[in-house]
């Protein structure tokens, strides 16, 4: 008898065609109609006596044990070392962006990073990693490039500190490309600063959505500053702000124009500073992406069918689906949407910690001072998956892991209950990720590994 009412599986049909993920162990299967028979009456009659047929669909897809169909709860780690922080060198920013979740780049108070907060923030993360070997450090604004000069001192004291001690030091940098010479590109590929460039498009996109404070657009002065970063460092990531979903296509196929390897895209989130504006709490429209991703399925189909590497390598660079695809070949298992709160916090011009650096700003999410020793992380260190009521039944919960908490927050008003249109997204690209592992056989699995279109799984005993 069936000892669960939470099903460990969840059924759709793809393209005419039935598949089964079994949720527990992030595995995908395409199965017959007599297996779906099976499983949808166990669905529908949950109290069901295992029959020897249904039994043996049970234990081919590995979803019963001795102890009957149960879903095993994670058990809580030990709080992790905070080895990576965004610190905010400035909360200022000289473009406007028409979707700002950060108040103009000012966060609410505005302000620049002074040297004496910036080094004790060096030290405060040095702390806090403990016995962790290596640190990361993202410089993030409003503009960082704003406050050059800190930056630079940061990254001499980082690398200094890190040789007395032993450890290694990691540095990156977001920027939106208007300050970028000369100088800087050097300055960034002599201490392996990886960038990513927050860029929306092609012009009329960009300069809709990325103006100047001025108001006047921003592609026109990014563009040949953007050209002479690539030529230096060609692997440069652009990330762009998706507003209109029927423009995702367009976007993708902008940036790669200019020259990016690399590219991903992300819809855009409510602001937690005007909580008066209604379109905060209006779904966002997602079909675009959605279509992008059902496309996406019948090239990563053809394309390994076809064992063609150069577009299996250009189709992962810009790929919606690749990470999702990656849980179900690695079938990995997310306790977290993110590090935020756990081994990731951000930091601002002042040395408030916040529990990332979308946050900054918000009271409700600020968990200390660099300045001080409290540190007040507690309720974040419990999975989302065994707390939030829409997450413990979901299908997709060992990859969502409840999402992100700064999204969350703008779209519910809360940190811990996930946004619906997100949910929505996120559980159809799990089917279609799940739908596209199960197409693939032995072959094209070794295929895509030996020619590193994914890594390899992991060994279970490496250390």
């Amino acid at each position: 008898m069936v000892k669960n009412d939470i099903m460990p599986f969840h059924l759709f049909n793809y393209q005419g065609n039935n598949y089964v993920i079994n949720i527990e162990n992030m595995r995908a299967s395409s199965i017959d109609e007599m297996t779906t028979k099976n499983l949808e009456r166990i669905v529908t009659e949950p109290e069901t006596l295992l029959t020897p047929s249904i039994e043996e669909a049970l234990n081919k897809l590995g979803l019963i044990s001795e102890a009957g169909i149960k879903v095993k709860a994670l058990p809580r780690k030990e709080s992790y070392s905070i080895v990576n922080i965004a610190l905010l060198l400035t909360q200022s920013c000289n473009l406007r962006c028409t979707y700002c979740y950060g108040d103009g780049g000012e966060y609410g108070t505005g302000g620049t990073m002074e040297e004496k907060t910036a080094l004790q923030a060096v030290d405060w993360l040095i702390e806090q990693s403990g016995k962790v070997k290596k640190i990361n450090i993202i410089f993030f604004g409003g503009e960082p490039f704003i406050n050059f000069p800190i930056m630079k001192k940061v990254v001499e004291y980082a690398e200094q500190r890190v040789i007395e001690l032993d450890k290694e030091v990691g540095f990156s940098v977001t920027t939106n490309a208007t300050l970028l010479d000369d100088d800087k590109i050097s300055f960034i590929k002599e201490h392996n600063i990886h960038i990513i460039i927050s860029i929306d498009g092609p012009k009329e996109i960009q300069d809709k959505q990325r103006p100047f404070a001025g108001g006047q657009g921003s592609y026109d002065v990014i563009l040949p500053k953007i050209k002479k970063l690539l030529k230096v460092l060609p692997d440069t990531r652009a990330h762009a702000v998706l507003v209109d979903d029927s423009k995702t296509h367009i976007v993708k196929n902008a940036l790669t124009e200019i020259g990016f390897s690399e590219v991903s895209i992300m819809p855009a989130s409510p602001s937690l500073f005007d909580r008066s504006l209604e379109k905060a709490k209006q779904a966002r429209k997602l079909k675009g992406m959605l279509n992008e991703m059902e496309l996406e399925v019948k090239a990563w189909i053809s394309n390994t069918k076809n064992r063609d590497v150069e577009a299996l390598k250009i189709l992962r660079s810009n790929s919606e689906l690749a990470q999702s695809l990656l849980s179900f070949l690695h079938n990995q298992k997310k306790q977290y949407a993110c590090g935020a709160g756990l081994k990731f916090v951000g930091v601002s011009c002042s040395g408030d910690i916040y529990l990332c650096h979308r946050f900054v700003g918000m009271e409700d999410y600020k968990l200390g001072n660099i300045f001080s020793k409290t540190l007040d992380r507690e309720k974040y260190q419990e999975s989302p998956i065994t707390q939030m009521e829409e997450c413990i039944n979901c299908f997709a919960k060992h990859y969502c892991a409840g999402g992100c908490k700064h999204d969350n927050a703008g779209s519910c008003g809360s940190g811990f209950k996930p946004s619906e249109d997100m949910c929505q997204m996120k559980r159809r690209e799990v089917e279609l990720a799940a739908a596209t592992v199960s197409m693939f056989n032995d072959g094209d699995r070794a295929f895509l590994m030996e020619y590193e279109i994914f890594p390899p799984k992991p060994c279970p005993l490496d250390f």
